[in-house]
């Protein structure tokens, strides 16, 4: 049997032999372990997963010798990253093997609860909380506010047979137009409301407008209510949700109570994610920061067995700032990151790191692939020209680069490599690259 259909299951899914000891993991399995799979495959039994099951050390003859298909169990469980969490699973027992589809619901229960103090009521009516999770884990993976709302406007759509809704941007002056699939028939007679809404001066406050105001308002007959929604009406990047109610019995069907108790979970969600930013982002650089490197440099580590380092520093850079003043260092920090991010993507991560220190992850890259990169870097920085009040700033970095080696390496000593290649890079003259390998 080929495992790799479970590849793109939502839910872990392990097969593992008489002895525990896991043969495959499919891609979920490392963003609920936040183990590598290349380094647990042939190497780790199921106790190294689970610590813990139902408050107990897992117990691994419960989990083999099966005859037949054992049904889905609600269990607590314990890993290195999760303490306290919820699960359900079941086992198939497969060609002497064992599949196990395990699912975590500890966000899932922990949403229930959070909602039940919230509303201060426990028979507070099911299909409201559930509404409640299954809208944040359709946005809990989303990072930017925009598509957030449209999943938003998405779910109210769906809720409530409405057939259309529109996301205004205040700052950018757009109008997004979201469909419901189960009534794109209808959605045309809505087309020119597009520009109307666009023209309308932004409101700060939940509105309602109903039918003998729409024609004067909306210039159209066709829909018999509006409501308006303001996103974070006093922030910069705000946003206004329209909600047009095509006839009287779907606007007697609309739960404004239940919109504005979702809406204010939305407003949080974009908040949280905006203090998240804040908190991983460098301000001057707009690069990630050391706290957030910290964090990926132990991930990728566990992560990819093809991992090399990079670090760069700006050569004299103290005689910049002597020169021309912490403000022209900091036009020279700017320039050096937006070379910088031109390199980043989904395998390469780039931050800054100290005051003219930065970092690069390069995963899944060979050396020689991120030596060629690293000098295309130097090379971009050296021939570039900063202005800075009408002076012409021009510099250079060093490079130090390290491979990751599991076998002889730890993650503290991959850096400490890393940093010495750097320092031979200053030492030796500076404007070059050193590479150096652990012993």
């Amino acid at each position: 049997m080929d495992f790799n259909i479970f590849e793109n299951s939502f839910d872990v899914v392990i097969v593992y032999d008489d002895s525990g000891v896991i043969e495959y993991a499919n891609s979920s399995f490392y963003l609920f372990s936040g183990l590598s799979v290349a380094r647990v495959v042939g190497k780790m039994n199921l106790t190294k997963v689970f610590l813990e099951m139902d408050e107990q050390p897992l117990q691994l003859s419960s989990f083999v010798g099966i005859k037949d298909v054992r049904p889905m169990k609600v269990i607590s469980f314990k890993t290195k990253s999760i303490e306290k969490g919820l699960g359900q699973y079941s086992i198939v027992p497969f060609e002497g093997k064992y599949i196990m589809f395990f699912k975590d619901v500890t966000v899932e229960e922990e949403l229930h609860r959070k909602y039940r103090r919230e509303m201060g009521l426990k028979d507070k009516k099911i299909e409201e909380m559930d509404s409640l999770i299954e809208l944040l884990q359709n946005t809990r993976l989303v990072k930017e506010p925009s598509k957030i709302l449209e999943e938003f406007i998405k779910h109210i759509l769906n809720n409530f047979g409405l057939g259309v809704g529109f996301l205004k941007n205040n700052e950018k002056q757009t109008v997004v137009k979201l469909l419901n699939t189960n009534h794109v028939g209808q959605s045309t007679v809505f087309d020119s409301l597009n520009k109307k809404i666009q023209q309308l001066p932004a409101t700060e406050k939940y509105t309602y407008f109903e039918n003998s105001k729409i024609k004067d308002i909306f210039s159209t007959n066709h829909i018999h209510s509006m409501v308006v929604i303001p996103v974070n009406p006093q922030a910069k990047d705000s946003y206004e949700i329209f909600l047009p109610i095509h006839g009287p019995e779907k606007d007697q069907q609309f739960d404004h109570q239940k919109v504005i108790t979702l809406t204010e979970q939305m407003k949080l969600l974009i908040q949280n994610m905006a203090l998240e930013r804040l908190s991983i982002f460098d301000d001057l650089t707009k690069l990630h920061n050391s706290r957030f490197f910290r964090e990926k440099l132990t991930e990728y580590t566990n992560r990819y067995e093809k991992l090399n380092l990079v670090l760069l520093d700006i050569d004299f850079f103290k005689k910049v700032n002597d020169t021309y003043g912490h403000p022209g260092g900091d036009a020279v920090l700017v320039h050096v990151g937006q070379i910088l991010k031109l390199y980043q993507d989904k395998e390469v991560l780039v931050s800054r790191v100290g005051g003219e220190e930065f970092a690069i992850l390069a995963a899944n890259q060979t050396l020689d692939e991120t030596l060629d990169m690293a000098a295309k870097i130097s090379d971009q920085i050296k021939s570039s020209v900063i202005y800075y009040e009408e002076k012409q700033i021009k510099c250079t970095i060093s490079i130090g680069i390290c491979s990751w080696n599991p076998e002889v390496q730890s993650v503290r000593d991959f850096y400490k490599k890393t940093d010495e290649a750097l320092y031979e890079s200053k030492a030796n003259g500076r404007d070059r690259i050193t590479v150096l390998q652990s012993a």
